[in-house]
């Protein structure tokens, strides 16, 4: 009697045991699966009124482990302390909860093992504790920090690059939405304060990233009229001063060596309360100072020349000016070479060509001879050409290939809205024919694309027959609508659905 008594002790242990170790299986998204489909796995075991979850990555290294009230997967309710590991082994983070309440302490960590968040949680959800960044030198936008929460709404945050009392920035809030930042420059050397909503003075301060220098100083008057502006380079020197003053002002700009090469003379109009450029040349910097991306000239306050610049801070254009209109566009290779020149007469193209990316126009005489729209790679995507009698233009359409989707023609007056005859192409050969007047669809068929899909209008009489199709190629609307209703976003052919912005395809 007491063998069986023992067998039967042991084998409730052992129900107890396997009880304890039985799998749950995930998918990656947490889904319950089967265990040839899973990346997760959890064990549970009771532990007195709790149960104690471990999930698993599929390797067997530990994911999570905490104390649950409820350990139904997706609604699970904890109690006590959580912890989560990297496929590593490494604490992620860990949180302490009360009845599926965050409350106590809360950390998170880098994968260096850096604390990035160490707060404490009250039953009301408010917090407080330390939040930090970390400079990281292959991602130039980032700098040290960090933010110390008296609550959940109030808190400093100082940002810094490697010492927190040398170069860098505050940032306070108070519980009533107060924000105030100071600047700080090298050796930590005060430089200005800027108070959201103050009526007094404030100063602006841009830094450099990776090391942290100051790029800008701006100061402004209360109803923030910028009354000075200083840009740095990344050595130290000054590259612009801007100042202004009750009756004028002045920008002067330098190279990196500290030579003056440009200065602008302004005159303060007081009934506008704007500083006018009077003589002299406005430089402007791109977004990090480090080349411009205009020189505007003045001379007896007016503009007579612009100079515009790539992105790698190679000339790019040249337009001369008399009276504020234009007079010529000097367009330039990178390696300085003359691309085109372009005239105008009374501030209109006249003769030349006008580059604008990714476009170009030919004018001759005043008159549009050849239009031109390009691809990334380059390849011509729209071509618009002057007919041989100038009574209107002949324009083309190509698709990714090069091959043409569509042919169109168009008089040389479109007051009457667009007039056309097109003709659609499949596969290299005529398709759809159509005649569209004043933006209506005459006679023929045609397909084009939108946002939503395709749509196909063929005129029938008196009849625009209407199929629209999901982009997947479902139909989801066969109608047909009187021509006469004027419901252009229905059935009009607007030019700019076959031209530069919106261009058809080849169905």
């Amino acid at each position: 009697m007491k063998r069986l008594f023992t067998y039967a002790v042991l084998a409730l242990v052992l129900s107890i045991s396997v009880c304890a170790q039985e799998k749950i299986y995930f998918d990656e998204n947490w889904e319950k699966t089967t265990q040839d489909k899973m990346e997760f796995y959890r064990e549970t075991e009771t532990k007195g009124k709790l149960t104690l979850i471990k999930d698993f990555y599929k390797n067997g290294q530990l994911q999570m482990e905490g104390l649950v009230s409820d350990a139904t997967p997706g609604s699970e309710v904890y109690d006590g302390k959580v912890t989560w590991y990297s496929p590593e082994g490494k604490v992620v983070s860990t949180g302490t909860f009360s009845g599926g309440n965050q409350i106590g302490p809360s950390q998170t960590f880098d994968d260096k093992g850096r604390p990035l968040e160490d707060l404490v949680y009250k039953t009301d959800g408010t917090f407080k504790g330390k939040m930090y960044t970390y400079k990281d030198p292959e991602v130039s936008s980032l700098y040290n920090s960090i933010t110390v929460y008296e609550s959940s709404d109030s808190f400093k945050t100082i940002v810094y690059d490697e010492d927190i009392k040398g170069i860098r920035y505050e940032i306070n809030a108070d519980s009533k939405g107060k924000y105030e930042t100071k600047y700080y420059g090298e050796k930590g050397k005060y430089i200005g304060t800027n108070n959201a909503g103050s009526s007094d003075g404030n100063v602006l301060v841009e830094y450099y990233y990776n090391p942290m220098r100051v790029s800008k100083i701006e100061k402004q008057k209360g109803d923030g009229t910028i009354t000075e502006s200083i840009i740095y380079s990344k050595n130290g020197k000054i590259l612009q001063e801007d100042k202004k003053n009750k009756k004028d002002g002045y920008k002067t700009t330098y190279d990196e060596t500290g030579k003056k090469i440009g200065n602008l003379i302004y005159v303060y109009d007081k009934e506008s309360n704007y500083y006018t450029p009077q003589d002299g040349e406005d430089y402007q910097f791109n977004y990090d100072f480090s080349s411009f991306t205009a020189i505007d000239v003045y001379k007896n306050g007016s503009a007579i020349l612009n100079k515009y610049f790539d992105e790698n801070g190679k000339l790019s254009s040249e337009r001369v000016l008399k009276d504020n209109m234009t007079q010529e566009i000097k367009y330039y290779f990178p390696d300085g070479r003359v691309k085109g020149t372009l005239t105008y007469k009374d501030d209109i193209p006249y003769n030349g060509t006008l580059y604008e990316e990714p476009s170009e126009k030919l004018y001759k005489d005043g008159i549009l001879v050849i239009s031109k729209s390009f691809m990334e790679d380059g390849k011509v995507k729209y071509e618009k050409k002057l007919n041989a009698k100038q009574t209107g233009y002949d324009s083309t359409i190509y698709d990714e290939k090069g091959n043409i989707t569509y042919t169109y023609t168009q008089p040389l007056d479109e007051t009457e809205g667009f007039t056309s005859q097109i003709i659609q192409y499949t596969k290299g050969k005529p398709a759809n024919k159509a005649v569209v007047k004043g933006g209506i669809l005459q006679s023929g068929k045609i397909k084009y694309k939108t946002d939503s899909g395709l749509k196909e209008l063929e005129r029938s009489g008196k009849w625009i027959l209407l199929k629209v199709y999901s982009p997947e190629g479902k139909l989801i609307q066969d109608s047909k609508i009187l021509a006469e209703v004027e419901d252009q976003d229905v059935y009009s052919i607007m030019s700019t659905t076959i031209q530069e912005d919106d261009l058809l395809y080849d169905f």
